[in-house]
């Protein structure tokens, strides 16, 4: 027996079931779906908070800087690898994800003393992380193009380097 639920929560609930069972083996689907069958609760009622449980040991644990780093490696590492087996276009996008992060994380550690003097740094952070991740906002891209490429590529020789050439 399976609970009802309220109508203005059941698009939410769907919404979170429906990416479970996107990515069964990172939500763990077969043991929540267990729980929910001994429960008669909905899984999503119990994976919610565990993700919270989870974020909140790990801030406990490693502190914000943590949290955010573990956001802009786990989530970009599992779609890397998915991409590397697919065979599909996506490869670029998130080896441009990979070399925006790195030049960040790079930044992030010389000049750490003026990160500090940012209120609210690491919430602007998530965000950041967020967008240049994110499909349709490919902001690795816009920051690659925009910024880095520009800057970089007159210390790279004459640009003709393979992925330029393949680009092409």
């Amino acid at each position: 027996m399976t609970m009802e639920l309220p109508p203005q929560i059941k698009p939410y609930v769907d919404k979170v079931d429906g990416f479970m069972a996107k990515y069964p083996s990172v939500t763990q689907y077969e043991l929540f779906k267990k729980v929910e069958t001994e429960t008669g609760l909905p899984k999503v009622f119990f994976f919610i908070p565990a993700c919270i449980l989870l974020t909140v040991i790990t801030t406990l644990v490693g502190g914000l800087k943590l949290v955010v780093d573990l956001l802009g490696f786990l989530y970009p590492a599992y779609m890397s690898f998915k991409s590397m087996d697919s065979g599909s276009k996506d490869d670029t996008q998130w080896l441009t994800y990979w070399v925006v992060f790195s030049f960040f994380s790079i930044f992030e550690s010389l000049f750490g003393f003026l990160v500090a003097l940012i209120p609210f740094y690491y919430f602007i952070k998530i965000g950041m992380i967020v967008w240049m991740y994110y499909p349709s906002t490919m902001g690795a891209k816009v920051i690659y193009e925009q910024a880095l490429r520009p800057l970089l590529l007159p210390y790279l020789g004459d640009g003709t380097t393979g992925a330029t050439k393949k680009a092409e």
